[in-house]
């Protein structure tokens, strides 16, 4: 892609995403990082056209199109619907990791592992690891780490939308591909978080708010 084409596509995600009402402010949503934020993009608003999820994953893989990948793999959930129409669209296999049943203490959710035969078959081949939005990081980089762990060779990430302020280093990859880099305020800790402070609900329709909310009241 040129850079033209690459700023037509950011444009054209951003169109999609107002389009599908996935740009929602003035919340109290907890990602699973555990950090809490005052919006959030909720991509569960754009799965459901599958119009738009084509061109989305197709518009990503034009990006990767000089790339050699042999797989595509994503976290569930939305990592595996996105890993699902660009791995169609490159014409490649798809795997997904999925969270650990056994979460450690203090963690909302069990880190991404690799499971139902999919560690073999990432073992010794190139994997993109992809993502729906990129926030922290956490799913991703677990997701990378799980690849690595079984033996796989992590050519890139990429992700329809990047809402963080870092590079790819961060995520332990030389090279991290988006479609759309949207800024979003930082994140808190709850315990630095002034929605909390405030006393604003936790919104429960997005991100991790019902197990944070669970785990509050196992303390």
């Amino acid at each position: 892609m040129t850079q033209d084409e690459i700023e037509a596509a950011a444009e054209e995600t951003l169109g999609i995403l107002r389009e599908s009402g996935a740009i929602v402010e003035n919340v109290h949503v907890v990602h699973i990082s555990g950090l809490h934020f005052p919006m959030t993009i909720n991509k569960d608003a754009i799965f459901p056209h599958l119009d738009r999820i084509e061109r989305l994953a197709r518009l990503l893989a034009r990006r990767l199109a000089d790339r050699s990948i042999d797989i595509v793999c994503g976290p569930a959930m939305g990592g595996l619907v996105v890993g699902e129409w660009l791995a169609h669209e490159l014409g490649v296999m798809c795997a997904f990791a999925e969270h650990d049943p056994n979460p450690e203490p203090g963690d909302i959710r069990g880190r991404f592992v690799l499971r139902r035969g999919y560690d073999e078959l990432v073992k010794g081949r190139r994997v993109l690891v992809v993502d729906d939005i990129v926030n922290t990081g956490l799913s991703i980089r677990q997701t990378i780490d799980a690849v690595r762990a079984a033996g796989g060779q992590v050519a890139a990430a990429a992700a329809l939308v990047f809402v963080g302020n870092y590079e790819a280093e961060a995520l332990g990859v030389d090279e991290f591909f988006y479609l759309l880099h949207y800024d979003v305020p930082t994140g808190w800790s709850a315990e630095e978080c002034p929605l909390c402070r405030d006393g604003v609900p936790v919104d429960t329709r997005f991100g991790h708010g019902k197990e944070f909310l669970a785990a509050q009241k196992q303390k």
